[in-house]
């Protein structure tokens, strides 16, 4: 398969072109490969079904904060007959997932509140 084949098939899998394979293809067309080896690899496992594999990867980016992941798993999720709702809640998930996230980094701030007498 040749990189122009590979970018083809994103695209009619996503809806369009990811811009990071598009840029990527120009400068090492492998990492491309490799990539696409390593989703064919993961999306190959049968213990947790594809569908919710897409919706752990809508909601990891958007924890992470990767705008253009969210917007291509969300484009392939929806022509794979996810719902939105579905979608949705995934993306709220990852909301309080970040949200834990502040909390657990604040441990040792709220020990010291705590050891201060600052609790309300």
């Amino acid at each position: 398969m040749k990189i122009e084949e590979l970018l083809s098939a994103m695209e009619k899998e996503g809806g369009s072109r990811p811009v990071t394979m598009e840029l990527l293809s120009q400068l090492d067309e492998s990492a491309v490969f490799e990539h696409a080896s390593n989703k064919q690899w993961l999306f190959s496992k049968t213990a947790v079904p594809n569908k919710y594999k897409l919706l752990m990867s809508i909601t990891a980016a958007a924890a992470v904060g990767q705008e253009n992941c969210i917007k291509t798993y969300v484009k392939s999720a929806l022509r794979q007959g996810i719902q939105k709702d579905e979608i949705m809640e995934a993306l709220l998930v990852a909301r309080f997932v970040n949200a834990t996230t502040v909390i657990s980094a604040s441990v040792d701030a709220m020990k010291l509140l705590v050891e201060d007498g600052q609790t309300s």
